[in-house]
């Protein structure tokens, strides 16, 4: 009975086996599943990367046709300075375009510029416009080249504060007068030095009007206009600097104000 039995068990059912041999090939087959996954992947980044691929040289091809239909394409739309200008506290009692001669390294590549004169509580306060296009935003470098007025940059910075949601601005005194300056900037905040003025700019980069302005050739990432405004005052024996020192940062958010919304398209 026993060999019987062993015989039994030694038998190999051909069905058995057969599944058995199923389930080891189907096992072989699951086994390169990453693989599978990474089929699927492929067209999927393909698909992707002509996208891209096709924007980009959209892209190129209108921006080769603006340029060839349109001769001021790079060139910044020119800013109409206004004769007059009502602010909060005062009006323009006189104004006249500035004209910069001189050259010097880092110079923006478009500059042009309007003094005002407002007469404040019988205090004369000037301020002096420029619209800068192609400009580092360095308002230290353009002190010491334009207006002649040359700080070391530790003692710059020190002056330099921020007013949220404005931005910075530097207030000082320089022999005698109090001055206020600052960038305005087209996107973000006012900026005062070349690296709050580039952090500005980058900060603006994946804006979607942005991009898309690229892309048709309209503007450059990085928006590298400012309109840089000096406002100043005499000082006088009778007068505390630090009240005049208010009385100009309340004129500067004015002038901010006025100007932010009248920014010139690039």
């Amino acid at each position: 009975m026993e060999n019987e039995g062993e015989q039994s068990a030694s038998k190999i059912d051909p069905t058995e086996q057969s599944a058995d041999q199923i389930d080891i090939a189907s096992l072989d087959q699951v086994k390169p599943s990453n693989d599978l996954s990474s089929d699927f992947s492929k067209p999927k980044y393909q698909r992707l990367r002509f996208g891209l691929l096709a924007v980009l040289v959209t892209g190129s091809l209108l921006i080769f046709v603006r340029s060839v239909l349109d001769s001021g394409l790079g060139k910044p739309t020119p800013l109409i300075f206004p004769e007059n200008i009502e602010l909060a506290q005062a009006k323009t009692t006189n104004s006249e375009a500035i004209i910069d001669t001189k050259n010097f390294p880092f110079k923006p590549k478009y500059l042009s510029g309007q003094s005002y004169r407002f007469l404040v509580d019988n205090q004369p306060i000037d301020i002096a416009l420029r619209y800068a296009a192609g400009t580092e935003g360095d308002i230290p470098l353009f002190l010491k080249e334009l207006i002649n007025i040359e700080f070391k940059d530790d003692e710059f910075r020190q002056k330099i504060v921020r007013r949220d949601p404005i931005g910075y601005y530097a207030a000082f005194t320089y022999q005698d007068r109090a001055y206020l300056t600052a960038c305005i900037n087209p996107r973000g905040i006012s900026t005062v030095t070349k690296e709050q003025f580039d952090d500005n700019a980058s900060n603006h980069v994946m804006d979607r009007d942005v991009l898309i302005g690229w892309l048709l050739g309209q503007r450059d990432l990085r928006d590298r206009r400012c309109l840089w405004t000096l406002i100043s005052t005499p000082l006088t024996s009778d007068r505390d600097r630090e009240a005049v020192t208010q009385k100009l940062e309340k004129i500067w958010i004015s002038w901010y104000e006025w100007w932010k919304p009248k920014f010139p398209q690039p």
